[in-house]
């Protein structure tokens, strides 16, 4: 079971993302075919972009709506207290809607 967890753990690390030491490669690898694959991942590598990523500004109704709400540190219960009261405002006035249809010739009252 332990082994198991061994497997996993390597498999969903964070460092399988960091790669390889390129320039320790390049030494090991002999022939023109391996030479000119070895400059070509090394010259991928270092046009990387470095450091961290920039955050995006959410974009949009729902993207700001989610950025406040949802993400993060943010979320809470108020998207579904929006959810009740849009159900609700929707459903009262269908009912509404209804009603004055019913009572559109003033029959009943």
């Amino acid at each position: 079971m332990n082994a198991m967890s061994n497997v996993f753990r390597r498999a969903y690390s964070t460092k399988s993302l960091v790669p390889p030491n390129i320039a320790a490669a390049t030494k090991v690898g002999s022939g023109a075919a391996k030479d000119g694959q070895m400059t070509e991942l090394v010259s991928f590598y270092k046009n990387l972009p470095k450091g961290a990523a920039n955050v995006a500004k959410p974009s949009g109704p729902w993207g700001r709506y989610k950025a406040r709400y949802i993400d993060g540190d943010n979320a809470s219960i108020t998207p579904f207290l929006h959810l009740i009261g849009g159900i609700f405002i929707i459903g009262y006035s269908i009912d509404y809607h209804f009603h004055l249809k019913h009572h559109k010739n003033v029959e009943h009252h």
